[in-house]
């Protein structure tokens, strides 16, 4: 969550990873026009909405009472909860940035990644 939460800060906003990610994407993405390097930009960072809290959800799992051995659905529910829930308070911390701007849209990217994670690794463990 501490992770999660300085990249919501002014060094991580969409104009700063633009400095880097832009140019890198550029280089990589030789017969790409600008459009495709901003699509490619703004695919990196929900894809790091996705990551993040996929991985936020399933530390959440592990770190719940266990009750009993294989998948809990129960475990599972509450942490999609708990990362979900951090992701509304992410998105409310962002209002605080000048630099950053809270979505309603990247709750529902956090909330899927959480989904995601969790999704993976019921289907892991089948």
């Amino acid at each position: 969550m501490a992770v999660i939460s300085g990249l919501s800060t002014d060094a991580f906003s969409a104009e700063q990873t633009g400095r880097f990610l832009l140019p890198l994407l550029r280089w990589l993405l030789r017969w790409a026009s600008p459009a495709t390097l901003v699509l490619h930009h703004v695919m990196i960072r929900k894809g790091m909405h996705l990551a993040g809290f996929g991985i936020l959800a399933l530390l959440w799992y592990r770190a719940l009472p266990r009750g009993t051995s294989g998948w809990r659905e129960r475990t599972a529910l509450a942490a999609f909860v708990l990362a979900a829930g951090f992701g509304v308070l992410d998105e409310a911390h962002q209002l605080l940035v000048p630099s950053r701007t809270a979505s309603i849209v990247d709750v529902g990217w956090d909330s899927l990644g959480a989904a995601l994670g969790l999704l993976g690794r019921g289907m892991v463990r089948r």
